[in-house]
């Protein structure tokens, strides 16, 4: 599958996801970090899980690398049988929806009051089970009124 390194998590004042690549900004002496000229925010390279949370919580553009949508086929059509969903598909849905669940952690990192205990990412009080691994965690308990 191809991919691109797609620039997320940018200041809550632009209100969308940024459209720029990690080819357009400019470079730093850090191979990890670049800075983008639009928004004047160093954009950080996470490869792995742990960068991510790191800095999502600190509240930093970061990049990491994303399916590209402009290779999904769409078939139009009512089949006379379902089709079979094969195990690339499979594969691809799965980790489509882990993304999304990535998405989904980082926007809420600096709110959310905990961490899954498997995978780690931020997870909101009310979630039950863990967006991004699956792992049933159940809710928090809300704190009683004072």
């Amino acid at each position: 599958m191809k991919t691109n390194v797609t620039v997320r998590n940018c200041p809550v004042e632009f209100r969308f996801q940024c459209s720029r690549q990690w080819e357009d900004l400019t470079t730093t002496g850090d191979p990890l970090v670049r800075h983008c000229d639009r928004c004047s925010n160093d954009v950080y390279l996470c490869t792995t899980d742990e960068a991510t949370i790191a800095h999502a919580r600190a509240g930093h553009c970061i990049a990491r690398e994303a399916p590209d949508d402009s290779e999904r086929r769409l078939g139009l059509g009512r089949p006379t049988d379902p089709p079979e969903i094969t195990p690339t598909q499979e594969a691809a849905l799965k980790w489509s929806l882990r993304e999304s669940g990535i998405d989904d952690s980082i926007r809420k990192a600096r709110d959310a009051p905990r961490c899954c205990p498997q995978c780690a990412f931020p997870a909101p009080a009310w979630r039950t089970t863990c967006r991004v691994c699956g792992y049933e965690m159940g809710r928090l308990a809300t704190p009683p009124a004072d």
